[in-house]
């Protein structure tokens, strides 16, 4: 809510309309300078269009635009006189005006409305009752009284009526709920407002009470005629409801009475938290699910907080004077132990036989929670369909990692909080006023943590001893490092690992197994890779799907459906302690990932085509995955680590993993056996085109050779060929042009005997970049357009995007420059289609040539300096040299054609993401 002030202009408006700047009133005495005040207040402050305030004050008045700006003009500046000294309060905006200024009566109203709303679902009748009535005081009379002609004020009114009615008739409805009898006041409103079905059930129930059954009857019969005559309906099903309840004189719509002293135990130790924090909607919604008799189950993993926002539900009813029963059945050890329990949470006797009748005699009418179920669900199932048989208006919420599986039973899935709160509850147990909202320390912490509540509070105890700093460099160790829970939470409670323990333990052997196993997924798998890798060595490959399901419910394993379909993951405090508890397996079960993660890099191979798009998608889900396997590799089985990078090196390029490509594949290939190999040969052709990529021209040279006499040697013509194609983009890179014409004039001869048409269109595109490179232009366009037609028979996406653009150059070059934007535009769907960023990049700086090229220079500056950050991010220069200087030469004219302002204009740019250009340019 906008707070009033000095800084704004306050209009009353709940009666005739008052203005006010801080504690002094102002007087607005003419009619149309208060009616514009009016209009610019209902913006909040943003600009209005000159013709939508000319259309709301004059109405459909045929104006010239001349005429309409000079009448707001004026107007605007009797505004400002009649303002003072605060008449900078009025701003004129490009195409219209602005006022900062509030409606604080309104806003008071709209900031109460939620709160009574909460109060009333917590019980807090009372309190309810009060926050209504201040708001109806806001009213001084019917809103905007003096100006209710005025057709866009009457809309506003009309809004403004129609919550009044609302507060008025939440009042009764709580006054109903005391008790208290408020037959005149309703009727006064049913007299306002004959037609309305809600008021009249008001009505009819405050006459029922005051023991005039037959008129409560009369005024239903009255409604049904009404509604007959002047709409042709008949009465919604609510009030003829209302009606048989009537004649069946149902003791529930007698006043409530006052509470009957309870049979229960008092829960002394049910006492609010000091700070309850992230779960108040949780607490909400229960409390309505909780209402009227039924059972919930709170289902989530160890550490959701499922018994803290039990206790917040129980402490929220009992307000309301409903009896509350708990028990706690975390010490059980027997589903036959859960009936005597509850008998001695409420005070029953076990004694010998069934305890249940006489325990639901207690429960009668009370809120009963049944806390820590997980371990012995088929007991409390039994114990809670003989209670809701037995026990009249009783409530059930259960806390459990597993629902009960009753059909009677609502689940309600408590997960992790979300970032703020999660980080809003780390301060507050940390006590520290030190501490700001958006520290990225804190951030991290809770993070690391799944965002759950145990671990955040037991990270936040940690503060007693640790800096923040600290914490967060060792957060990463978390199952051993948050053990120091409070001593009254219980033994389960009193670390991060002793509460997985707890839930660990309830699981059988395969179940055990399966979960440790699925440890070694680090961004979470499909059901095939868990199949793979988690089946097998005595777990039945066809009973992983009943097993994730069995961890899924027990709240161990989350399950998401997205772009990549259904994949299951562990939170990371529970991945944490299952790869804890592998032990000596967890050799075997990361080899059989790694595996698992070279067959997946192996069939992504063939990238470029029809399904790129699809191949970088799967490989963008599992690169988590994939990182693990390579790390693992490095250190166990380098030979491995090459059948997982090499087949994928052009994802590593394409996401700005260059370097780290590089990097493994130098110690892959430095561990590995030197033996010459094909595919030990093509390893080294991608490191070479992965170290050209990355700028080091003079070692791709050094690495491309090697793989070119490696591939001789082997006497694979195909590999040899690849590698001349390899050569000849660093000889282009290096302005070696004849050279590099050579090499791909080469591989084009190679590949044509080889009949292999993707690759010979791979040489024939750098002949192109070769001849335009010696200033043969037209010769260069003509091998572009052969290509292009090529790829598109190919179907080959990536390959069609740089010819593309490589057309689009020679043709900048000769001065088409609405060629050069369409190719330019092409490539640039096609590149976000693959999701290709150097590609985008390319086809961005492209555009930027011909903005510039058509007198735009603000915007070409805009697009190079958006497209250059984005390069430096990715770790990709520009490598190929006329492309280079087309570039600079753009950014050095764009510059000087802007002098001073392109200082602002870059300033702007840097903090637009290539991805919103892209999206302009492409709409």
């Amino acid at each position: 809510m906008t707070g009033s002030g000095d800084h704004r202009l306050d209009l009353h408006v709940l009666g005739p309309v008052g203005f006010r700047v801080g504690e002094a009133s102002l007087e607005i005495a003419r009619r149309m300078e208060r009616t514009l005040a009016v209009r610019l207040a209902l913006a909040h402050g943003r600009t209005v269009p000159s013709d939508a305030i000319a259309r709301d004050l004059w109405g459909d008045e045929e104006l010239e635009p001349e005429r309409v700006a000079e009448r707001l003009r004026v107007l605007s500046h009797r505004l400002r006189r009649a303002l003072g000294s605060h008449s900078s309060l009025v701003r004129r905006e490009s195409g219209g005006y602005a006022l900062d200024a509030g409606m604080p009566d309104v806003e008071a109203v709209e900031e109460a409305v939620p709160r009574a709303a909460a109060l009333r679902r917590t019980g807090e009748t009372k309190r309810a009752l009060a926050v209504i009535a201040e708001s109806l005081a806001e009213w001084r009379g019917p809103a905007f009284a003096d100006l209710r002609d005025v057709p866009f004020v009457a809309v506003e009114a009309t809004k403004l009526d129609a919550l009044h009615r609302e507060l008025l008739v939440q009042r009764v409805e709580l006054e109903l709920d005391l008790g208290i009898d408020v037959t005149a006041d309703v009727e006064r409103l049913v007299i306002a407002h004959p037609l309305d079905e809600r008021l009249t059930g008001l009505a009819v129930i405050a006459l029922y009470r005051a023991g005039r059954q037959a008129d409560a009857l009369a005024r239903i019969q009255h409604l049904r005629a009404r509604l007959a005559d002047e709409l042709g309906v008949d009465p919604s099903v609510a009030t003829t409801d209302l009606e048989l309840r009537l004649l069946r004189q149902d003791p529930l719509l007698q006043a409530p009475e006052a509470p009957v002293p309870s049979r229960l135990p008092d829960l002394i130790w049910l006492t609010p938290r000091a700070h309850f924090v992230g779960r108040t909607d949780d607490v909400h919604t229960l409390i309505d699910e909780l209402d009227r008799p039924g059972l919930v189950t709170i289902v989530g993993g160890p550490g959701a907080g499922k018994t803290v926002l039990a206790r917040e539900v129980a402490i929220a009813v009992r307000r309301g004077n409903r009896p509350i029963a708990w028990c706690d059945l975390a010490a059980l050890t027997s589903d036959s132990a859960v009936a005597p329990a509850l008998a001695a949470a409420i005070g029953v006797d076990p004694g010998i036989g069934d305890p249940l009748p006489e325990c639901a005699e207690h429960l009668a009418g009370a809120l009963l929670v049944l806390d820590n179920a997980e371990h012995v669900v088929d007991g409390v199932a039994e114990v809670v369909r003989a209670l809701q048989w037995k026990a009249e208006r009783l409530s059930i919420l259960v806390t459990s990692q597993r629902p009960l599986r009753l059909r009677s039973e609502q689940t309600h899935q408590l997960g992790e909080l979300d970032p703020e709160a999660a980080a809003e509850l780390f301060r507050v147990r940390c006590r520290s006023e030190d501490l700001l909202p958006g520290d990225e320390r804190v951030a991290a912490i809770c993070a690391a943590v799944d965002h759950l509540p145990l671990g955040i509070e037991l990270a936040a105890g940690l503060i007693r001893t640790l800096t923040l700093d600290q914490l967060a460099a060792r957060i990463h160790q978390r199952t051993r490092l948050l053990v120091a829970g409070n001593r009254d939470s219980g033994a389960r409670h009193s670390s991060l690992r002793a509460a997985i323990d707890w839930s660990h333990a309830l699981l059988d052997p395969p179940a055990r197994t399966v979960l440790n196993r699925l440890a070694v997924f680090a961004g979470g798998c499909t059901l095939e890779a868990a199949e793979q890798v988690a089946g097998g060595n005595g777990i039945n490959v066809a009973e992983i799907p009943v097993i994730l399901a069995d961890l899924h419910e027990r709240s161990l394993l989350t399950v998401t459906i997205g772009e990549g379909g259904r994949r299951y993951r562990l939170l990371e405090s529970i991945r944490d302690y299952a790869l804890d508890r592998l032990g000596r397996d967890e050799d075997a079960v990361r080899r059989e990932h790694a595996r698992w993660c070279a067959d997946l890099a192996g069939r992504t191979e063939r990238y470029g085509g029809a399904d790129h798009a699809e191949l970088d998608r799967e490989l963008r889900l599992e690169e988590a995955n994939l990182r693990g396997a390579i790390e693992f590799a490095l250190e166990n089985d380098p030979p491995l680590v090459l059948q997982l990078v090499t087949p994928t090196w052009w994802y590593w390029w394409s996401h700005g993993a260059i370097e780290s490509g590089r990097d493994w594949l130098r110690r892959a290939l430095a561990a590995a056996d030197p033996e010459p190999t094909v595919e030990r040969a093509t390893s080294i052709r991608v490191s070479a085109s992965l170290t050209r990529n990355s700028g080091q021209y003079g070692e791709a040279r050094v690495l491309g050779e090697q793989a070119l006499q490696m591939f001789r040697e082997l006497g694979d013509d195909r590999g040899y060929g690849a590698s001349l194609i390899g050569l000849g983009i660093t000889s282009l890179a290096g302005r070696d042009y004849e050279l590099c014409l050579k090499q791909a004039t080469e591989a084009v001869e190679i590949f044509r005997e080889l009949a292999n048409e993707r690759l010979c269109a791979a040489a024939q595109n750098l002949v192109g970049a070769a001849l335009r490179g010696l200033g043969r232009t037209h010769q260069a366009e003509e091998v572009f357009l052969e290509v292009c037609a090529v790829w598109r028979a190919q179907h080959d996406l990536r390959g069609l995007g740089a010819s593309l653009c490589n057309l689009a150059l020679v043709r900048h070059q000769l001065g088409d420059y609405a060629d050069v934007r369409e190719l330019s535009l092409e490539a640039l769907r096609i590149y976000r289609e693959i999701n290709l960023t150097e590609g985008v990049i390319d086809a961005v700086d492209l555009i930027a040539g011909v903005e510039l090229a058509e007198g735009r220079p603000v915007q070409a500056l805009r697009l190079l300096t958006v497209a250059g950050l984005e390069r430096i991010r990715i770790g990709a220069p520009q490598i190929v040299p006329d492309e280079l200087d087309a570039r600079e030469g753009a950014e050095a004219e764009a510059r000087r054609q802007l002098g001073i302002a392109a200082t602002a204009v870059v300033a702007e740019a840097r903090a637009v993401p290539l991805e919103v250009i892209a999206r302009e340019l492409a709409t």
